[in-house]
């Protein structure tokens, strides 16, 4: 019998008309696509898989091929509030995204779930999007073993340091001003920039 997994629901998809396409990660499985047979009718079930789900499941090689299959799907959380807003939505999938293509290349499984989790629960609890997208990308390269803090700091500009050291050191606000939020936008990019420059993860072509 297939031993239960803990998971995240990263991206939801239809394969066909009787399956879904499934991009998971989990502390242990690591980063994984798999398929569950769906009956047409049943594709709004609230037992059906979501994204940004927590679940616990167990997964079935295919009898012929590499396919892999869901065998069960028990719902840990759901976190709906996400697609209610456009900005959680986008950078969501932004992190999920991110993670589809590079996380089967990360090492530390268990510290890239959690912190997964953590960033999807502050999303959910309408945290500011940028600063926790901000926050998990420099927390996520910290955690590879990248320098950010010996290369990536000191090429930041210098008017967005402030910024960048408060948004770091203090808990994810809910609000903040249209001025800190262009600054929180204007960060990501210029770390996402340092991270194609100075490692190997990429970015994904949506992105």
């Amino acid at each position: 019998m297939a031993q239960a997994q803990r998971v995240l629901v990263l991206r939801k998809e239809l394969s066909g008309e009787s399956f879904l396409k499934l991009h998971l990660l989990g502390p242990e499985l690591g980063l994984q696509l798999c398929l569950k047979r769906v009956a047409q009718k049943k594709l709004q079930n609230t037992s059906a898989p979501d994204l940004f789900d927590t679940a616990e499941l167990q997964i079935n090689p295919s009898k012929q091929g590499t396919a892999r299959f869901l065998s069960s799907y028990e719902l840990i959380e759901r976190r709906t509030e996400i697609g209610q807003n456009y900005r959680r939505l986008k950078y969501a999938s932004d992190l999920s995204n991110l993670l589809i293509a590079n996380g089967g290349h990360m090492a530390d499984l268990p510290a890239l779930y959690e912190l997964t989790e953590k960033s999807m629960d502050a999303f959910a609890q309408k945290l500011e999007p940028a600063v926790t997208f901000f926050k998990t990308l420099f927390l996520l390269l910290k955690e590879e073993g990248y320098a950010v803090r010996e290369s990536w700091w000191p090429q930041t500009p210098a008017r967005l340091r402030g910024t960048a050291r408060q948004l770091l050191n203090q808990p994810c606000p809910e609000t903040i001003s249209g001025e800190t939020r262009a600054q929180s936008e204007e960060l990501i990019e210029h770390l996402q920039g340092w991270m194609l420059r100075e490692t190997d993860l990429r970015l994904p072509e949506s992105a």
